[in-house]
């Protein structure tokens, strides 16, 4: 029978002619030694590159400034390219008011919010999310009346139209008549952006939502012709209408709402309008 191949390692001690050590292992069991001393090489210089500063120094590696930079970088693209669609957008515009051959339409129309997201960007609420936000509205709902007053001083409020009045009979409605003189411009109540506009408006004439801040939305309607676009950003007290609908030729009348957290509220109370007598 043939012996198998074993190798045999030993430590002397030549001056005293003896042997101080000596392991015998078999081939298997030194390429299983190799290769284990290999991975704990390898294991322990990656431990040293990921937990010291020497990562630095590897080629493709980014320092933080240099992080910093290509950060800003990104960021400086990215603001050009919402610049070139807002430009674009503009002088689509242009071209199409100058186009003679045109059908007429209200070129208002045509601008878009260069920002917008598209709907599959936000991540949908999670179970938990969607379950403590009805368990809070259904804690808040009674509280309207106390939050909303508070969260208003939070915001400056601007007359909405000169010398306008609230009708006496709807001082206290969510949707109160608010009556102009003739001619007068509509503004808005307080800086906000504008999310949307109704051309027609179910009241007649036109409508327009505005986003304030600390949960305060509005809405005003019975308009005559909007001078503001969807997604501008509005002062308060800056004009978003040329009238009231019809205001040209009489006394006329608009329509205000507003919404806190998406609760109507009643507008009389924080728009300081006197009644009509």
């Amino acid at each position: 029978m043939k012996a198998k191949r074993r190798y045999r390692i030993a430590i002397e001690d030549e001056s005293r002619l003896r042997e101080m050590a000596s392991v015998s292992v078999s081939p298997a069991m030194l390429w299983i030694g190799g290769a284990t001393a290999v991975a704990l090489l390898i294991a322990f210089t990656a431990t040293i590159i990921m937990a010291t500063p020497i990562r630095t120094l590897m080629p493709g590696y980014l320092k933080k400034d240099e992080r910093t930079e290509a950060k800003k970088g990104l960021l400086r693209i990215d603001s050009i390219r919402d610049a070139y669609r807002i430009n674009e957008i503009y002088l689509s515009n242009i071209m199409t008011v100058l186009d003679t051959d045109r059908t007429p339409t209200d070129s208002l129309l045509k601008v878009t919010t260069p920002n917008e997201l598209p709907p599959d960007s936000l991540l949908p609420a999670s179970p938990r999310e969607i379950e403590f936000i009805t368990r809070m509205k259904d804690r808040e709902q009674y509280n309207v009346g106390i939050l909303a007053p508070l969260a208003a001083d939070q915001l400056r409020i601007y007359p909405i139209a000169a010398g306008a009045t609230i009708a006496e009979h709807s001082a206290s409605n969510i949707k109160p008549r608010i009556l102009t003189p003739k001619g007068t411009p509509v503004c808005a109540a307080a800086e906000g952006r504008v999310l949307a506009i109704q051309n027609p408006a179910p009241e007649g004439g036109s409508a327009i939502v505005i986003q304030h801040d600390s949960g305060f939305a509005s809405r005003y309607s019975h308009l005559g012709t909007p001078t503001v676009a969807p997604g501008a950003h509005v002062d308060g007290g800056s004009v978003i209408a040329l009238g009231a609908s019809g205001g040209a030729v009489g006394p006329g009348f608009i329509f205000a709402e507003m919404w806190y957290d998406g609760n109507p509220v009643e507008p009389g109370r924080y728009l300081g309008l006197t009644n009509d007598q």
